[in-house]
């Protein structure tokens, strides 16, 4: 894709995120989902389906991926060569690190919708009650949720390496010192 669409996309994208998160936010999906119960209408599922937090935060995710693997293709071409002057061990992680910021951007909007996955994974299985919290969720949740989901999906979308990098610099209590 040359630079000029990238960016008509990327910019997009924004546009989306934003419209989205505001409707996640100021719109209750629950009339819709209850009118599904009653008959089902496309047009109520598609309403239901864009304001029901869970799947809304589900497309912010991949939304953002797919930002930040746009984000890395633009920021890749000021730094081609740099791999041929780094030091060898470096020279690994910056390479891995290139090859990720080269790739196609639906490759970083999967990554997104894996960190949506694990999210839902860990509230099945660690949340008190389980799955009884996706059913109900404040504004307040929905933005905590909808804004640390896209975060980490913009970051493992942009370059995985950076967010394995920040994760090794976290105090880790199992790992052995001296």
């Amino acid at each position: 894709m040359e630079k000029r669409a990238e960016l008509v996309v990327g910019f997009i994208c924004v546009v989306l995120w934003i419209l989205l998160f505001g409707a996640g936010l100021m719109v209750s999906s629950e009339n819709y989902r209850k009118s599904l119960d009653q008959s089902f209408t496309i047009a109520n599922f598609l309403k239901a389906g864009l304001l029901y937090t869970y799947t809304n935060v589900a497309m912010l995710t991949c939304l953002a991926g797919l930002m930040a693997g746009i984000a890395s293709r633009l920021t890749v071409r000021e730094y081609e060569g740099v791999v041929d002057q780094a030091h060898e061990d470096s020279a690994q992680t910056l390479s891995t690190s290139m090859a990720y910021r080269q790739e196609n951007p639906l490759s970083s909007m999967f990554r997104g919708f894996v960190v949506f996955l694990a999210y839902v994974a860990g509230v099945a299985i660690g949340a008190p009650g389980g799955t009884e919290i996706l059913s109900k969720t404040t504004a307040d949740q929905y933005a905590r949720v909808a804004a640390l989901l896209s975060l980490a999906g913009f970051a493992v979308g942009f370059d995985p390496t950076l967010f394995g990098t920040f994760l090794s610099k976290l105090p880790n209590p199992l790992r052995k010192t001296g």
